[in-house]
């Protein structure tokens, strides 16, 4: 299955944009003998810089199988932040005037 989808193997990937590149096993993950997705347009090494980029984050659920989840598994949440550090060199709200009325008396 690996070989099929090797996009499994990190969690998180970053290519320059390509309206081409859909998807990241390939088109037809199902039938196919190999990978044809994320692992061969990285191993491109294109740059990133300076261009619009396509971050692919990857994710997986395991837990322990409860009595509850058999036959069907209840919905599970997954999710994720993205979460700037050192963007701003400092808070931009510290620019805004203050308000025109005096909410405190």
């Amino acid at each position: 299955m690996l070989r099929r989808a090797q996009v499994l193997a990190h969690t998180l990937w970053v290519t320059p944009f390509d309206e081409e590149e859909r998807w990241p096993c390939g088109e037809f993950v199902v039938q196919s003998r190999e990978d044809h997705g994320l692992p061969v347009w990285t191993a491109r090494d294109r740059s990133i810089e300076d261009t619009d980029i396509v971050l692919w984050y990857v994710f997986g659920i395991h837990h322990i199988t409860r009595p509850e989840d058999w036959p069907v598994m209840p919905v599970d949440t997954v999710s994720f932040w993205l979460k700037p550090v050192g963007f701003f060199d400092r808070n931009p709200a510290l620019d805004v005037p203050p308000s025109p009325h005096d909410h405190h008396g």
